[in-house]
């Protein structure tokens, strides 16, 4: 048998090879098919993006004047003295709730005011600090929609304790937290021109109770 010489070897074409046929999309019925949207689908598609832009804005409104009206809860800053009365102002701008601003004595001041959206239970309420002469301390709250779970949520899961206290024609009903030390308060709660004030007290420092109710009555909207 005859052989090639690399002469020939060198100059024989190379075999041919086919040329790949262009991809073509998937028919309908075919996997990855996609029908094309119609009319009335891509508009309702745009007015949904539009719907959900529109709910987001609305979103961002209300929740920033919240953010605004409610400053960083650091510790140090509870033996601030707080403008109590253009906290309410733009409270009562904001979110149309007429937020009390107590007239206190001298020696008297808050140390905190801020709007409390209530998040875990629905009811929003005006939260303030009060110092009494640099002696006591007591919690203030105020809101239009109170019901029992928030009053005991809003006393640290106090219980009703059977005594009522008259103060100036007013009614408030006492509660107790039980406990010892840092953990035994003692609040009034009372109801005035439509909104329900809880004033919470550590029980060492509870006998200034009525003077801090005297005062929410005199200051009531």
């Amino acid at each position: 048998m005859l052989e090639k010489s690399d002469d020939a070897k060198h100059n024989a074409e190379p075999p041919a090879t086919e040329t790949p046929s262009a991809e073509r999309s998937p028919l309908p019925g075919e996997p990855g098919f996609k029908a094309p949207l119609t009319e009335k689908q891509a508009k309702r598609a745009n007015q949904t993006i539009k719907g959900m832009i529109i709910s987001t804005a609305l979103t961002i409104l209300v929740v920033i004047p919240v953010i605004l009206l409610n400053p960083a809860n650091r510790q140090h800053e509870y033996n601030d003295r707080v403008n109590v009365e253009e906290i309410a102002k733009q409270t009562k701008e904001t979110l149309d709730f007429d937020a009390i601003a107590p007239d206190l004595p001298e020696g008297w001041y808050v140390n905190y005011a801020r709007w409390n959206p209530g998040t875990a239970d629905g009811v929003a309420f005006w939260d303030l600090g009060v110092v009494i002469r640099d002696e006591a301390f007591a919690a203030v709250k105020q809101t239009d929609k109170a019901n029992d779970s928030w009053v005991t949520l809003a006393t640290d899961g106090s219980v009703p304790t059977g005594k009522k206290h008259n103060v100036d024609g007013t009614e408030w009903t006492e509660r107790a937290t039980g406990g010892k030390g840092d953990n035994a308060r003692t609040s009034w709660v009372a109801k005035i021109n439509g909104f329900t004030y809880v004033i919470t007290m550590k029980n060492d420092v509870a006998e200034h109770l009525p003077e801090v109710a005297q005062n929410i009555q005199k200051s009531a909207p």
